[in-house]
């Protein structure tokens, strides 16, 4: 899956916010866009800058090089850009990058990157996704048996449910899709993730350290981690495809 969708939605302009009975309207969709290219731009730019050090003989800003290039990165990852990241944490935190001396250090500032820049990505999502569901479609599953059962579900405590699900290395989705057609406010959703977060990528980096993972394993890690949630698809598809196939058979 490509950036497609966050480019569409990220350079045009938006029609405003078509108003659904129970569903707060979303605004900020223009502000919010322009400040995630500035804070895209931003990183990309110390990237460059710190680059631009670090050849003239400056290795101190090598860190800073390696911390905006996996921010940036990092950023853009979402459903609309599923690539993987955990290799960067665990090899940022690793002694093959060895950012700092201090492996409590290296943790320290790995998890509160992550939980950072994860935050920001979730946060396009929640506006490109929000801008999609702003009428027909969003209408569409609002009006659906289960999207009601889950609405239910999800509002008894969604700060806690955002929280736990940021956590746990299992991709659902559907939570966070649920909370953007709930039209959960925006800083409580970030919040959430921030805090589920930093706890999930510290426990990350604390792995990489502890283990002393070298590039080879950490490489074997992160496909491992792929094949695994690739195989999870590759399933729920033959899942879905079987009765399909079986009932125009019969």
């Amino acid at each position: 899956m490509d950036d497609s969708a966050t480019s569409v939605a990220a350079f045009s302009s938006p029609p405003a916010d078509r108003a659904v009975p129970g569903v707060p309207v979303l605004h900020g969709l223009r502000p919010w866009f322009g400040a995630y290219l500035v804070w895209l731009a931003g990183l990309f730019a110390v990237a460059l800058l710190m680059f631009a050090r670090y050849e003239a003989g400056d290795t101190g800003a090598m860190v800073v090089w390696l911390l905006a290039l996996a921010g940036f990165y990092i950023s853009l990852c979402n459903t609309l850009l599923p690539l993987p990241t955990s290799w960067i944490f665990l090899l940022l935190a690793s002694e093959e990058v060895m950012l700092f001396d201090s492996a409590v250090l290296r943790i320290a500032v790995v998890a509160l990157l992550g939980a950072t820049t994860t935050m920001m990505a979730n946060l396009n999502e929640y506006h490109v996704l929000g801008y999609f569901f702003r009428d027909r479609l969003g209408n569409r599953i609002r009006r659906t048996h289960t999207y009601r059962w889950l609405a239910r579900w999800f509002d008894v405590a969604p700060f806690q449910t955002l929280t736990l699900i940021a956590f746990i290395p299992i991709p659902v989705d559907f939570v966070r899709w649920l909370a953007i057609l709930r039209r959960y406010p925006r800083w409580r959703f970030a919040a959430a993730y921030w805090l589920g977060r930093a706890p999930r990528y510290a426990l990350l980096a604390g792995v990489a350290v502890v283990l002393r993972l070298g590039t080879l394993e950490i490489v074997l890690i992160q496909v491992g981690i792929v094949a695994v949630l690739g195989a999870r698809l590759v399933w729920t598809a033959v899942r879905r495809r079987t009765p399909a196939v079986e009932a125009r058979q019969s």
